[in-house]
């Protein structure tokens, strides 16, 4: 208060002052009536304090000044004095709030220790679970069903039976009630026999034919031999293997510039092919000896007009597209697979071959070369018998821009859906397919039904399972290896495993399983019980 009564006493003279000065103008306006002056004067010398404080904020500046700063911080004073009330009261009630708490959890807890809360928990699964389950929804007769239905007529790709049984596996993977099922489309080039200008076989001298050997069924061939004509000796080369070659050499047997003759068995037609050209030879005959085909136990065996188709392509894939996925109308640069031959391979029955085999001359094979062919001695060559004599085979396949259909169905896994089993099978078929295609794809249905009804069922799968049925199969992997092509960053990150079903059983007693990696993926989590063999790219089915 000394303070306000210092800085108002200044402000008091000034009011005389100014009240002096305020008379004497009244008087010199006014005159003529004294008591209206007098009346105002007293007015002037009664006014507030409130009126000379503003009055002395107007007239001096730095007493403006230092009022405001007396203002501000006696507010602010007022400011901290109200939070720290305020913040003591709070911790006050907080801490009376904590000690309520705590009594209350221990009553709590006094209360549940006198019994206990059930969780229930679920079930794990073992192997032995799983193979009870598996046994339980594995329908026997819906498997046979299958095969009848797969292998009823010829399915080869691009063909109408087989975009019909692609549409069958479509309807069974749905009807299976899976999480999803969807098809996949590609065109490929793959290449068809030309049924105006059909493959031959003959025997010529000079410009002349002697003899044609006629091929007993025209849709028989080599997919992806060279086209043309190609004319020499014949040369017997056992299986075709590079090993063979070294032993003909090895025996004086020319192999350049002639045609081979090969047994199918040990390696695939594309193995043989390529290194058939490796040595120099011009052509490949390829047929089925009688030693290498399974005899029933009465002794029947194949019929000896029976040929094999395969395909002669040193890899997977569409040969045209390579490292490029095959897409809808996807255009690519105009690149060709080095994997492709550039001699000619045709496939022939036993019945040829043996006519071909009785006119070779030269040296004859070593014992454990020589087959079951009837009344043969298995020559060498690459000399006929008859002076001049050549054997000419000819190649006129047509190469066709062909869509193919992959059909998929899937399973969510619960804890790592985006992690895959894949578990795969080719629907298509030069023939009938029966032990490939046809048991392949039956399996591939059943399983896909026995799972779906496994995980409605108490079966959770940690990852998802993924059902896939290739098309175009035959001409090396190409439905398969255009979608891996499509989707290999994913396919390498997220595969877990394929399993292979393709001649999943061969018999009547032995259950075997064949395992292909799809790209270098790890097989996690795969029964020791389970038998893996190798399966070789470009094998021709």
């Amino acid at each position: 208060m000394e303070t306000f009564s210092s800085l108002l006493s200044p402000l008091r003279r000034q009011r005389s002052s100014r009240n002096s000065v305020s008379i004497y103008r009244k008087a010199e306006l006014s005159e003529e009536n004294p008591s209206d002056m007098t009346m105002d004067m007293e007015e002037e010398v009664k006014p507030s304090q409130v009126n000379d404080l503003t009055a002395m904020l107007n007239k001096d500046p730095q007493s403006k000044r230092r009022i405001l700063t007396y203002l501000l911080l006696v507010s602010l004073l007022l400011f901290l004095v109200a939070f720290l009330l305020g913040y003591i009261t709070f911790r006050k009630s907080c801490k009376s709030c904590m000690e309520m708490d705590s009594e209350c959890a221990t009553t709590m807890s006094e209360d549940e220790s006198d019994y206990q809360i059930y969780v229930p928990q679920e079930k794990e699964l073992y192997w032995d679970d799983l193979h009870t389950m598996l046994k339980k929804y594995l329908d026997k007769q819906e498997i046979e069903d299958n095969i009848r239905k797969v292998s009823e007529f010829s399915h080869p790709s691009g063909s109408e039976q087989q975009v019909v049984l692609s549409r069958y596996v479509y309807q069974k993977l749905q009807s299976r009630r899976l999480n999803h099922v969807w098809t996949d489309s590609h065109y490929v080039n793959l290449p068809f026999p030309n049924r105006l200008s059909p493959n031959f076989v003959q025997l010529v001298e000079g410009n002349e034919t002697r003899e044609l050997l006629e091929l007993e069924d025209e849709e028989v061939y080599c997919a992806y031999s060279a086209q043309g004509k190609a004319t020499g000796g014949l040369v017997y080369a056992f299986y075709g293997r590079e090993e063979d070659y070294i032993r003909l050499d090895e025996m004086n047997v020319t192999v350049k510039n002639n045609i081979v003759i090969v047994r199918i068995g040990q390696t695939s037609f594309a193995e043989q092919v390529a290194v058939a050209q490796k040595f120099g030879a011009v052509g490949v005959l390829i047929y089925p000896d009688p030693e290498d085909i399974p005899q029933s136990p009465r002794g029947v065996g194949i019929l000896a007009s029976t040929s094999f188709n395969g395909h002669v392509h040193l890899g997977t894939g569409d040969p045209f597209t390579p490292g490029f996925p095959s897409f809808n109308h996807t255009q690519f640069p105009p690149v060709t697979s080095s994997a492709l031959p550039k001699i000619l391979a045709q496939p022939i029955s036993s019945k040829i071959a043996k006519k071909l085999m009785n006119k070779l001359s030269g040296r004859l094979a070593p014992r454990e070369w020589r087959g079951r062919l009837p009344s043969t001695l298995y020559y060498l060559g690459p000399n006929l018998k008859s002076p001049g004599l050549r054997v000419q085979m000819g190649v006129n396949n047509d190469m066709k821009s062909t869509m193919i259909y992959n059909v998929f169905g899937s399973i969510e896994g619960l804890q790592e859906p985006d992690r895959y089993i894949i578990m795969g099978a080719q629907r298509d078929a030069w023939g009938p397919g029966a032990a490939k295609s046809g048991v392949g794809t039956a399996i591939l249905l059943e399983l896909a039904h026995a799972f779906s009804e496994m995980t409605m069922n108490g079966f959770k799968p940690r990852r998802s399972l993924l059902f896939a049925s290739w098309d175009a199969g035959e001409f090396g992997s190409v439905g398969a290896t255009e979608w891996l092509e499509g989707y290999l960053t994913m396919m390498h990150l997220k595969a877990a495993a394929y399993f292979n079903l393709d001649r999943a059983v061969l018999g009547k007693n032995t259950l075997a399983t064949r395992e292909r990696t799809v790209t270098t993926l790890p097989a996690q989590g795969v029964r020791d019980t389970v038998t893996h063999s190798h399966y070789t790219p470009g094998s021709g089915g």
